[in-house]
């Protein structure tokens, strides 16, 4: 019996069938992956480092093209160029190493993400990210300097720019590694109620403990299997 629904059931998210990805140099990063993600799931991807997790959703991010392979998001196959693609699709992907702008408010961050996508004012923003950090419990002062933050503030406004730009999946890159213990007991709690929320996770850990804490469902890599 398989493991796979069709990839225009209504329940899937994302659909990656037969990926592969060899480099110029002979590098075989991934070979033949299926991997499928439901609607509203926390979906943990588990492996060592080097098992090909992160270029697996580089690719799903649109950032890597594969070299062959086919994916399907919310039930139509596509073919993303880059990772602004993929956001119009409402994909995001927040990295261990952050992409604000350091000497920028969290305000400020979050408003340039959101009118790189389309127009919208100033009260507008402001006022649904209040909104959002009140349902999300993602709480950070609007008008702090973001390089005036401790590194887990910063992943919150990172996982907030996201959801503003309009993500309804949210990729995260080992996003305990910068946190503490209760930082990462926070985040996890931040994930329950993006979940709450209709927001698919995809979680790429190599923390058993973390799958078994947070994750639905998870999906192995090894050597790029």
């Amino acid at each position: 019996m398989s493991f796979f629904l069709d990839p225009q059931d209504p329940r899937v998210a994302v659909f990656m069938r037969g990926i592969s990805k060899v480099y110029p140099d002979g590098v075989v990063a991934l070979r033949d992956v299926d991997f499928q993600v439901l609607k509203g799931e926390v979906h943990a991807v588990l492996g060592e480092n080097g098992a090909g997790k992160t270029t697996l959703m580089r690719i799903l991010y649109g950032e890597i093209k594969p070299t062959r392979g086919e994916i399907w998001v919310w039930g139509r196959r596509v073919s993303f160029s880059s990772p602004r693609d993929a956001l119009a699709n409402g994909i995001a992907m927040v990295y261990q190493n952050f992409t604000l702008v350091p000497n920028f408010t969290v305000f400020e961050n979050i408003y340039l993400a959101v009118t790189s996508i389309r127009k919208a004012g100033r009260g507008e923003v402001r006022g649904r990210l209040a909104e959002l950090m009140e349902k999300t419990g993602l709480k950070v002062d609007m008008d702090a300097v973001v390089e005036e933050l401790p590194v887990g503030l910063q992943q919150r406004v990172e996982i907030l720019k996201a959801l503003m730009a309009g993500a309804k999946l949210l990729i995260l890159d080992e996003p305990t590694s910068v946190l503490t213990p209760l930082e990462t007991r926070a985040l996890f709690e931040f994930i329950k109620a993006l979940k709450a929320m209709g927001v698919t996770v995809i979680l790429i850990t190599h923390k058993l403990r973390e799958v078994k804490a947070i994750a639905d469902r998870v999906t192995v890599l090894r050597r790029g299997r």
